[in-house]
C-alpha cells in the first residue's frame, strides 16, 4: 500500500515548513468522530493528524475537510471544484486498512436511494491522487497545463516520452488520467487521455529549477 502521508511532504516540502503546524488536533478530529458516530479509517485519521489543514486540500478540489458530513450511508470526504461530485467513504468501512473512494454525480437527488456511488480509488490512492491534482491545478508553487483543443497542441507520443523522463504511478491510473512523477516526487505529472489520444498535460513543482528542467525536456508548447 502507497504511504501518501509520506509521499504529499516530499511532493508539497512539508518537512521544511519550519514548524508551521500544518495538521488538525487530535481533540478536534476525535470530536468530530463522536458527532459522526464512527471512528474514521487509520489512515484517514492519521492523515488529518499531520495534513488536515494543507492548502493543497484546498487549491482545486476541497478533500479531507472537516466537519465531514454524512449522505446516506456514507461519510462525505471531498468534492470537485465545480460541485459536480462527492467522494465518501460507506460507514461500514472505516475499520478497513485502505477503504475504497466512492464518487457520486448525483448526490443531490431527492430520495437516497436514487443516488449511485461508483467506484473511485482506494484510500490511500486517493489521496495522494488529489494531492497531485490540486498541486498541478495551483497547490504547487510552479505549475502549468495545456490543453489539446486543435489535436496538434500535444503530441500524440507524449505518454511514450514520459516513460524515459519519469514514472508512471500505476496505482493511480484511470480510464481518462495517467500520473508520473520524478525526482522523488520532486516533479509531477497528469496526463489526460481521450481513449488512447493525451487531450490534456499538466506538469507542477515546489521547486522551480525542477520546474524548468521537466519543461525543457518536453519542450512542447506551454504557457505559464
Amino acid at each position: 500500500m502507497l504511504n501518501p502521508i509520506h509521499t504529499i511532504k516530499q511532493l508539497y516540502h512539508l518537512d521544511q515548513t519550519d514548524g508551521l503546524e500544518i495538521g488538525i488536533s487530535r481533540d478536534i478530529v476525535e470530536s468530530h468522530e463522536k458527532q459522526l458516530g464512527i471512528e474514521l479509517p487509520p489512515l484517514l485519521y492519521h492523515y488529518l493528524l499531520e495534513l488536515g489543514s494543507g492548502a493543497f486540500n484546498t487549491s482545486y478540489h476541497q478533500f479531507v475537510e472537516l466537519p465531514f458530513e454524512h449522505l446516506g450511508d456514507y461519510i462525505v470526504i471531498g468534492k470537485t471544484c465545480d460541485d459536480d461530485t462527492v467522494w465518501g467513504i460507506h460507514v461500514d468501512d472505516p475499520k478497513q486498512l485502505n477503504p475504497m473512494v466512492q464518487m457520486s454525480r448525483n448526490f443531490d437527488a431527492i430520495e437516497q436511494s436514487e443516488i449511485h456511488w461508483f467506484d473511485e480509488l482506494p484510500l490511500a490512492e486517493f489521496l495522494l491522487a488529489q494531492a497531485i491534482v490540486n498541486g498541478v491545478n495551483g497547490g504547487l508553487k510552479h505549475h502549468t497545463q495545456i490543453y489539446d483543443f486543435d489535436g496538434r497542441s500535444i503530441p500524440a507520443d507524449l505518454s511514450e516520452k514520459l516513460q524515459h523522463i519519469a514514472s508512471e504511478i500505476i496505482e493511480l491510473r484511470q480510464p481518462h488520467e495517467r500520473y508520473f512523477q520524478a525526482e522523488d516526487f520532486g516533479v509531477v505529472m497528469l496526463l489526460g487521455m481521450d481513449e488512447s489520444i493525451p487531450n490534456a498535460f499538466m506538469i507542477a513543482s515546489q521547486d522551480e529549477h525542477t520546474f524548468n528542467d521537466y519543461i525543457h525536456q518536453l519542450a512542447i508548447g506551454f504557457e505559464h
